[in-house]
């Protein structure tokens, strides 16, 4: 219980803004393994803290308006970690055709005009449709996304290659992780019961992530945390947008 707990403690503080103080935390390949379950647990936090705030503010605002300012704090609960992964990619992406190094690149403190206005434009993009779906009330559809987008890298990255001392690899060598495999699928028993065709959603976050990963693999040879938060967003603007349509 007390390894479950610094596992959510450390998903919570680096996935979030929410900082957890704990005393002499230790991190090791167990605490990366067991925080591969609660990361559609964050995204479930996410999504119900976005809900809530709208909802909160249609109290005292027009209900369009709530859902605009609900939609863009939602980058900011989770401190636009994904977001900035965006702009090192594009940018790298666009270094790479000069033969530059797109690892190098993406490290850089400094981003490209490029970068910027391609994550502007995803940003705005990504606003607009949770705007649209919690000015429509389709809650469902934001956590389902929110909690499949992270859900699927449990299944999807063990299909790709990382340095031996990243975070993912570490969290798959741990023993035990079948374990948290099957223990995932309870959020997935609980997305059914918010909708009955969420496993096409699990379906389409799983193929999304794996086309995402794959492109970006073939084109810098590498994976890297910059790469699968890029991924995540990508994935979930895509069945934002699907969601609304089905």
């Amino acid at each position: 219980m007390r390894q479950l707990f610094k596992s959510f403690a450390f998903s919570l503080s680096y996935f979030t803004v929410f900082p957890i103080f704990i005393k002499d935390m230790i991190i090791d390949k167990n605490t990366f393994r067991d925080s591969l379950f609660f990361l559609p647990l964050i995204g479930l936090f996410i999504s119900l803290i976005t809900i809530l705030i709208s909802m909160f503010l249609s109290d005292f605002f027009h209900p369009l308006y709530a859902s605009l300012v609900s939609a863009i704090l939602s980058f900011c609960l989770y401190g636009f970690l994904h977001t900035e992964a965006i702009t090192d990619v594009v940018d790298a992406w666009f270094a790479s055709y000069s033969s530059k190094d797109a690892y190098k690149i993406m490290k850089e403190s400094t981003i490209g005009a490029i970068g910027a206005l391609a994550t502007f434009c995803f940003v705005l993009l990504k606003v607009a449709i949770i705007t649209y779906l919690l000015y429509e009330k389709k809650y469902e559809i934001i956590i389902i996304t929110f909690m499949f987008s992270r859900l699927s890298l449990t299944y999807i990255l063990p299909l790709f290659e990382f340095k031996k001392d990243s975070f993912m690899n570490q969290a798959f060598l741990a023993k035990g992780i079948n374990t948290v495999r099957v223990a995932i699928l309870l959020f997935v028993v609980f997305a059914l019961f918010l909708k009955s065709n969420a496993l096409v959603f699990l379906f389409l976050a799983l193929v999304f992530l794996y086309i995402n990963l794959k492109i970006l693999y073939k084109r810098f040879g590498f994976l890297n945390g910059d790469c699968l938060g890029c991924s995540i967003e990508i994935t979930e603007l895509l069945l934002l947008n699907i969601g609304f349509i089905l």
